[in-house]
């Protein structure tokens, strides 16, 4: 038997009528939408069940009587036709193995590894083609320099995602962390580029070795022209990128962002670097 607390609300704690015991007989999964809405809305927030996404088929969280209906098929459990029967989905998963959500899923992973599979090798270079960064250099990078991870000893290997710092430069102080080597000049990234799976960078150049116009800050390049209608549009639509002329911070001493960016993509895993951009004496 299963008991749950039916919890009348009012302004005053004080005045609160006593909790309604509900008793049922029945296992969450057997219920009908009515008697599952009564026991769910008794139960505290922090036992209300669901399921992660990573646990099961559909790779999306499960709650509330569905995430009960999917437990109970998994240990084997029967579900009255009734009920499952308002649930689509796992009524197919459980009769036929798959339904459209698990569909979609294995397509868009199959079209995943596909573009995996079919990457270009590590050093192509290319010049992008899409609107704002035409003709910005694409580069092919080894995939680990770009997987972002929290775990410190691989983050020398991720030295590009690790340099991440378009949430710093926003602050007041205008910081970055610490930057990458690419032909043998320093980077940091500001974030996804506009291609699949590829991220900006900006070069770091010292404030006093920039010759490139005056300096800006961060504050200052998004308010510029700004109106009802448009903010930081004359940041967004500078040809030589958002950050172009920025001043930051780097190993406490004052830095300035140049563009236009590099855009970074993931190269194919293994393969050997392609072209004369990885050579000794190259970018790397």
């Amino acid at each position: 038997m299963i008991a749950a607390t039916q919890l009348s609300l009012y302004d005053d704690p004080a005045t609160a009528a006593p909790p309604v015991i509900v008793f049922s007989n029945k296992q969450p999964w057997e219920m009908s939408e009515a008697e599952y809405d009564a026991f769910d809305e008794a139960l505290p927030f922090y036992e209300r069940v669901s399921v992660p996404a990573r646990d099961n088929p559909f790779q999306q969280v499960l709650y509330g009587q569905e995430a009960h209906v999917f437990l109970a098929l998994q240990e084997g459990n029967d579900v009255p036709a009734e009920v499952l029967a308002r649930f689509e989905e796992l009524q197919e998963w459980h009769e036929t193995g798959s339904s459209p959500t698990i569909r979609e899923n294995d397509e868009r992973e199959r079209r995943r590894q596909e573009e995996i599979d079919n990457r270009p090798p590590i050093g192509t270079e290319e010049l992008c083609h899409e609107d704002r960064r035409e003709r910005s250099r694409v580069i092919y990078v080894e995939p680990a320099r770009l997987q972002r991870t929290f775990e410190s000893d691989k983050r020398r290997t991720a030295d590009i995602a690790s340099s991440y710092s378009a949430d710093l430069i926003s602050n007041p102080r205008s910081t970055v962390r610490r930057p990458f080597l690419f032909e043998g000049k320093r980077y940091v990234s500001t974030g996804s580029g506009p291609l699949t799976d590829s991220v900006h960078a900006y070069q770091l150049v010292p404030r006093a070795e920039f010759d490139g116009g005056e300096v800006t800050t961060y504050a200052d390049k998004v308010h510029n022209g700004r109106n009802d209608q448009s903010y930081g549009e004359v940041a967004r639509n500078d040809p030589f990128g958002f950050y172009h002329r920025m001043q930051v911070t780097s190993a406490g001493k004052p830095h300035v962002l140049v563009g236009p960016p590099i855009i970074l993509r993931p190269g194919k895993a293994g393969t050997a670097p392609a072209g004369t951009l990885f050579k000794p004496g190259g970018s790397q």
